[in-house]
Parts: C-alpha cells; structure tokens; sequence
C-alpha cells in the first residue's frame, strides 16, 4: 500500500508551479506594456536605457529590481522581476525541501539538501 503525498511534499511541487508562472505573468507583462508605450515588441537593453543590471551579485540584482519597482512600473523593472522571481523559486524550493526532510527526521537528506543549498547560495552570491 503507497502513501499519498503529504501537504508538505504537495507544498514543494506547489512552489516550482507557482514561481514558474508570476516569473513568465511578469516578463508578459514587461513585455506587453512596453509594446503599450513604444508599439515595439523588444526591451531596450542598450547601456544607459533603463535596465538596471550592474556589477555585483544575484542579491544586489534582486535589491535593485525591487527598488526600481518603487519608482513606478516600467517595462524593464517587470522584465527583471520576473527573471528574479525566476531565479528564487529554486532557492525558496530547496529551503523547503530541508525544512520538510528536518520534518521527516531523514537526516541524510537534509544533509544533502543543505549542501545544495549553499551551492545554489554561493552561486547566488558569485552570479
């Protein structure tokens, strides 16, 4: 006789689902309000437009996007929220994950998990 998923294990599948479709609702929506302002289907992505990709990591990156949100919502700022919720929905997945083996009391796999999760953090950090 098998088990059914526990809310836990339907939780995890849940946040790859989730993280996949804001991060396209949100490039969509990039993408649909600059052809709203310009009638061109193409961000511009030229040094010194709008786009805020500076020199630094994924979480300097992530700060800057949300911070250019508070100035109002632009193409590029959507465009790069999305690529942001994009990235994060593996990390936030993998924090579960090891939440939900610590749970479980199966240690192997939260030692497992946690390696990946300073992997995924360190290359984060190295971006």
């Amino acid at each position: 006789m098998s088990e059914g998923p526990t809310s836990l294990q339907l939780g995890i599948s849940w946040i790859l689902r989730i993280g996949v479709i804001l991060s396209v609702l949100f490039n969509a929506a990039g993408l649909l309000l600059d052809y709203a302002q310009t009638g061109s289907a193409s961000l511009n992505l030229a040094p010194g437009s709008s786009w805020n990709v500076k020199a630094g990591n994924f979480f300097d990156f992530a700060y800057s996007t949300t911070r250019s949100l508070s100035g109002g919502l632009t193409p590029v700022a959507l465009a790069s929220l999305g690529i942001v919720v994009l990235m994060l929905t593996p990390y936030i997945r993998i924090i579960a994950a090891v939440f939900y083996y610590s749970v479980e009391r199966d240690w192997k796999y939260v030692a497992i998990t946690s390696f990946v999760f300073a992997v995924i953090t360190l290359g984060l950090f190295i971006f």
